[in-house]
């Protein structure tokens, strides 16, 4: 029996292209991440799954995904899948080696086993058919008229898992990198909507950890959550919560957000991104008297290099002491940031200079310089 839900797959699809085709001029769109899928049809459902997505070097997000399956039948071996689409936008997108250009590390861990794994380039939404996966060589997609900043075809990634009866652990890492834009400094996407091709139809206990390093402010849509939902911020930080509900923006001193829930049946994908604050402080020197909001993520500040005045010089230089919630003892200081919405005060910080981040001291050397000329 075939399993290979065709709307899902369509939905999946039209997520996608809506996703990466805003990329094609002013961007790039490298991979998404995405729930493994049974590509034969077993009894076989997800009691279980932590996923992981952290950070790494700026660029480059890594997905640890940890997962139990229940068998209800007998031993059996499936057939499973991971589906990538191809990048678009400002990218190359010839295959390496017949597998995806931007993803990496690939590995799959079941019951204690290293499994190995082959990819298929493919184009057709039902590539299953017959017992195989119908998979094209990369001369048969790569052609003279072959665009390689808008691929028209997709990878998945297939291996054969043999699910003994009852309960299975299956431990899944990648890494990819991160896509952007002119408006986005970073962002990415997981189907988290596949997991609802398992027998079960939604994964039991559900679990989201995403870590994307310190000093950072990032959005997230609400599609697979809703307003009840609970998020949980594991270390330094505070969340607000966008227009209506709409979405969830987390500014992030240092630690990681945590989405939890039961019988998880996903009705839509996570999408995060993280803006380049583009709206914020047009003029090229820094007024606090005009610019009445200062960004949070530590990337931001290359831009804010220079003041029209004093009081505006000792506000943006204490910005990396703000974030970490320092109560100033200069009043304009203080009522600046008192109205930013990421500021929490913190009555047992104290100004500590060697524990700022590198970033945050070369930048500080660098405002200096430029104020001093």
């Amino acid at each position: 029996m075939i399993n290979i839900k065709n709307y899902t797959f369509l939905v999946w699809i039209t997520f996608l292209l809506h996703t990466y085709l805003s990329f094609a001029n002013d961007g790039a769109y490298y991979a998404s991440g995405n729930h493994l899928v049974p590509i034969t049809n077993e009894n076989i459902a997800v009691t279980k799954e932590i996923l992981k997505l952290t950070r790494y070097n700026e660029e480059y997000l890594s997905v640890d995904v940890y997962y139990e399956f229940y068998n209800h039948g007998e031993e059996k071996e499936v057939l499973v899948g991971f589906e990538a689409p191809s990048p678009s936008g400002d990218v190359d997108g010839i295959p390496v080696k017949g597998s995806h250009p931007y993803i990496s590390k690939f590995s799959v861990l079941m019951n204690g086993k290293s499994l190995s794994y082959k990819t298929a380039i493919v184009n057709d939404s039902i590539y299953y058919k017959n017992g195989n996966i119908q998979a094209k060589v990369e001369s048969e997609v790569i052609g003279k008229d072959f665009n390689t900043n808008d691929p028209s075809f997709y990878y998945v990634y297939h291996f054969n898992a043999r699910f003994k009866k009852g309960s299975n652990v299956i431990k899944h890492k990648y890494m990819f990198n991160l896509s952007g834009s002119v408006m986005e400094r970073y962002s990415f996407d997981y189907i988290l909507t596949a997991a609802n091709r398992w027998s079960n139809k939604q994964i039991d206990d559900f679990t989201l950890i995403i870590d994307m390093g310190k000093e950072q402010g990032f959005t997230i849509g609400e599609s697979f959550y809703n307003k009840y939902d609970h998020w949980v911020i594991t270390g330094k930080g505070i969340m607000d919560s966008g227009e209506k509900n709409r979405y969830k923006t987390f500014y992030i001193e240092d630690g990681f957000i945590t989405f939890y829930k039961k019988n998880f049946a996903p009705k839509g994908e996570l999408y995060l991104s993280a803006s380049r604050n583009i709206q914020y402080c047009q003029n090229e020197k820094f007024d606090a008297k005009k610019c009445l909001e200062i960004p949070f993520d530590i990337t931001y500040q290359e831009k804010l290099l220079s003041a029209t005045d004093f009081e505006s010089y000792k506000i943006v230089r204490n910005l990396p002491f703000a974030r970490r919630g320092y109560i100033f003892k200069t009043v304009y200081i203080q009522e600046y940031y008192e109205n930013q919405k990421w500021y929490i005060p913190n009555p047992d910080y104290q100004p500590n200079y060697e524990m700022l981040l590198q970033a945050e001291k070369d930048w500080l050397v660098n405002l200096k310089n430029t104020m001093t000329k």
